[in-house]
């Protein structure tokens, strides 16, 4: 029996197996990430239900835990960190630790499969579900082997299980026979996009009852315009030079950061007082630090990682716009951010970016990886600084309509009540 609370416990799991597998890359320790660090969307996702909803436990998974139980400084959640799985912990060791290891990336795909399953199948985990019995199970997307598994813990301790999709594609879907089975049940799920939530109804068949479109929350009231100046010079950027800005992980397979920057390079000589800012780190960061230094040295400059209002307020606010080539997304943070600091955003027809992205209204809109149609796009925003900043007011506008705290608690509120309505 869950002990009556006044608040219901929301347990919640993010998307990657273990925490060595993501975080470390940003220059994150486990310390940092359980007191203070909040460089993800999940860290507003989680801080919204945690102020409006409920009692957040965010469960992290490591191959070697070194904080224990952590209450956030910023989100209010508590972090509680796990090992994983035996089976995880020898899996992930023999793959990434030999110095001979490199030679086996081709079996990547049949590692990940089975880690994506193992690592929660944790003595640990189970002892703290029976002693924290939470309310509700709230995972990050739907495409993973730990879907799965949540799924089945969730049955056997009788409770909710809502998840959200972030980016995942059909395709890469982890254990995708598997997934005809468990993504019907989820008791709720959360599309990013109208595609999305379309894609789920008729090729998995799941009642619309229990889907939800629900974008990710951004606070507008930290995320804001402000005097271009000033902007700058909290930024360390000369407000006499016009910015092009990039922002996330230095993912370049999915992010193609250095296809914007060979399409800023053919433009560049037209265009003298631009330069490309990039923010952000990731594990190439070194190649593309190197192919700017290739390309256009004094006129692409990458300023690391950065997170937080105080940090990319100045950031957007610097910039003529953001630019997101990607090939594929979720609702990518830093759209909300951007257009709520009034800042129009050239970016991919993908995932939830056109739901904001009205064509020549709050920015532009280009199909994935058309280099021709970014450098184009490029070229119109670098030529026309009058007809960019004209969109800066109906950005902001549309961030207010969409992404607001209160338009998204209120969706999220109706989406837990649902999850406990069907489960009743």
């Amino acid at each position: 029996m869950r002990a009556k609370r006044d608040r219901p416990l929301i347990a919640f799991f993010d998307y990657a197996d273990v925490f060595e597998d993501f975080y470390p890359h940003y220059g994150v320790d486990q310390q940092s990430f359980a007191r203070s660090w909040t460089g993800t969307g999940n860290h507003a996702l989680t801080a919204l239900i945690q102020r409006e909803i409920g009692d957040v436990l965010w469960y992290e998974f490591s191959v070697n835990p070194q904080a224990t139980e952590t209450r956030h400084q910023i989100t209010g959640c508590v972090i509680k960190f796990l090992p994983s799985s035996w089976l995880h912990r020898r899996l992930w060791r023999m793959f990434y630790l030999p110095s001979m290891a490199w030679r086996w990336r081709a079996a990547y795909p049949g590692y990940a499969a089975v880690a994506s399953y193992s690592a929660l199948l944790s003595l640990p985990l189970l002892r703290a579900l029976r002693a924290d019995r939470p309310d509700f199970l709230f995972s990050q997307d739907y495409a993973t082997g730990r879907f799965d598994v949540l799924l089945v813990i969730a049955r056997l301790l009788g409770i909710p299980l809502i998840a959200y999709h972030s980016g995942s594609r059909r395709e890469n879907y982890v254990g995708a026979f598997a997934k005809r089975w468990s993504i019907p049940r989820a008791d709720q799920l959360i599309a990013s996009s109208r595609a999305e939530l379309e894609m789920l109804a008729d090729r998995y068949g799941v009642s619309r009852d229990h889907l939800k479109f629900i974008l990710t929350p951004i606070d507008t009231g930290a995320f804001t315009p402000m005097d271009r100046n000033a902007a700058c010079s909290a930024a360390e950027l000369d407000p006499a030079r016009r910015y092009l800005l990039f922002v996330g992980r230095l993912d370049d397979r999915i992010k193609r950061i250095s296809a914007l920057m060979r399409a800023f390079n053919a433009r560049a000589d037209q265009y003298p007082d631009f330069d490309l800012v990039i923010a952000g780190n990731g594990e190439d960061n070194a190649t593309l630090r190197a192919l700017a230094d290739k390309l256009a040295p004094q006129r692409i400059r990458f300023v690391g990682w950065a997170s937080g209002a105080t940090a990319l307020t100045p950031l957007y606010n610097s910039a003529d716009c953001l630019v997101l080539p990607s090939l594929s997304e979720g609702f990518p943070t830093v759209v909300g951010e951007a257009l709520a600091c009034g800042t129009p955003v050239l970016g991919t027809r993908v995932g939830g970016i056109p739901e904001l992205v009205e064509e020549k209204r709050t920015g532009w809109l280009i199909p994935p990886g058309d280099d021709q149609a970014l450098t184009d796009a490029l070229a119109y925003v670098m030529a026309h600084p009058a007809e960019t900043a004209a969109l800066r007011r109906h950005a902001r506008e549309k961030a207010l309509e969409r992404v607001s705290p209160a338009v998204i608690a209120a969706a999220l509120k109706d989406c837990f009540r649902a999850a406990q309505d069907d489960h009743a």
